[in-house]
Order: C-alpha cells, then structure tokens, then sequence
C-alpha cells in the first residue's frame, strides 16, 4: 500500500474508473452513473431521472424494444 495520500477528487476518480469492473452489477446502471459523473452531472436529480428512465426502458414490451433499435 502507498503512503501517497489521495484527495477525495483523486478517490472519487479511480472509483468511477474502477466501477465498470465490477461484477455482477447492472452494466447499463453503472455507464449511466459514469457518464454522469464524467458530465459533472452526478447530482440527486439526474441519478433519479436516469434511474427512472432505464427503468422504463426495461419496462417496455420487447417489440417496443426492437422497433427503437432499428
């Protein structure tokens, strides 16, 4: 272990850089926080719109799904 003391800038950086490796997380949950956080938007709202908008994204029926993607 280093004796170099990070700042919490420093901590908050490498979690979000380590984040996407971890398993068994939901992959799209993670990229959106992310992404967030890499727009400097990492705020109690945006979380919660994001979340909701994944939400109603998994939510929709499979045929609304594949119609979006094409």
């Amino acid at each position: 272990m280093s004796d170099e003391i990070k700042s919490g800038k420093d901590v908050i950086d490498e979690f979000f850089s380590e984040i996407l490796n971890v398993e068994d997380v939901d992959q799209k949950t993670v990229e959106k926080l992310v992404e967030l956080y890499g727009e400097n938007k990492l705020t109690d709202s945006n979380i919660q719109n994001a979340l909701d908008e994944l939400k109603r994204e998994a939510l929709k029926p499979k045929k609304e799904q594949d119609n979006g993607e094409d």
